[in-house]
């Protein structure tokens, strides 16, 4: 995983003396602020907990998260809600996305989707 853009720019440097070329990088890491839409989200919030879900045993907000996400760009467009469900694996390590040791608890593959038809057939009803 890169950590920053003189890790990119070292790699291409040594992709240029070993093949003989010149690149050039054009690179820009800046994603915009996710920002959820306070109402929807306070809508969403219920809409879970009012499911009685029983996979769900907390609801909580997180906080403000510093996350790289391309769902920002829909929030700028349309009133959005992004939301966590727990994914963390039993020996509780962290391997978080994009990252090559990425893990997840499979189980949390039944909250998303309950989770999910939950909030669609209350914003749709």
């Amino acid at each position: 995983m890169f950590r920053s853009n003189s890790n990119i720019k070292q790699i291409i440097k040594g992709t240029d003396v070993t093949f003989g070329v010149k690149s050039e990088l054009n690179y820009d890491d800046n994603y915009p602020v996710l920002v959820n839409n306070q109402d929807l989200t306070k809508k969403v919030e219920n809409w879970i907990k009012e499911s009685k879900i029983p996979e769900v045993t907390a609801v909580k907000d997180s906080g403000v998260v510093n996350a790289s996400e391309d769902f920002a760009y829909y929030a700028q467009k349309k009133p959005a809600c992004f939301f966590y469900v727990g994914c963390q694996p039993e020996d509780g390590g962290i391997y978080p996305h994009h990252s090559p040791k990425f893990m997840m608890n499979e189980d949390c593959l039944i909250i998303c989707a309950r989770s999910a038809a939950s909030v669609i057939s209350h914003y749709f009803a």
